[in-house]
């Protein structure tokens, strides 16, 4: 039942760009917030031309002490035909947490940094549509509040 729901959301929005905050603006009857899942999920849009099948890498923080250094959880997906990963985030107990995102354009298992200033050669994305410029974004402004079901929209750009 999960994957005819997670069907029928990729059908709804297929060719559409979802809003980079924790929750998209409803676009009439047909979104994601009617969809119905067994527990929370991260879904990832990709807002370039994303290779199906390429793995979309989500790191889930639950303190500022840890947050960027040490993770709570890891999951993954992979990307569809619509540039979309849908993560579930099953064992995740109600609260606030942080999630970065990243692609993993050549499927290593890990995010690639430049050599010298250690700068994302993948898309990177963070929970709450924070964009970071110069530095590291920070635990609170990238948190959101997690609970049996959300859905926290991440937009990665390239």
């Amino acid at each position: 039942m999960y994957r005819l729901l997670l069907t029928g959301l990729l059908v709804a929005f297929a060719g559409s760009a979802l809003a980079g905050s924790e929750r998209a603006a409803p676009s009439g009857p047909a979104n994601l917030y009617s969809l119905k899942t067994d527990g929370p999920v991260a879904a990832v849009q990709a807002n370039f031309a994303a290779t199906p099948g390429q793995a979309v890498r989500v790191t889930i923080y639950n303190s500022a002490e840890s947050f960027l250094e040490a993770p709570f959880a890891k999951r993954y997906a992979l990307i569809n035909d619509h540039g979309l990963a849908i993560v579930p985030l099953h064992g995740i107990a109600p609260g606030e947490y942080s999630l970065a995102a990243y692609l993993d354009e050549n499927g290593d298992g890990k995010l690639n940094r430049g050599k010298i200033l250690g700068i994302p050669k993948e898309p990177v994305a963070f929970s709450n549509g924070v964009k970071p410029k110069l530095s590291k974004p920070s635990f609170d402004e990238t948190k959101v509040s997690v609970d049996v079901d959300s859905i926290v929209v991440i937009t990665l750009d390239d």
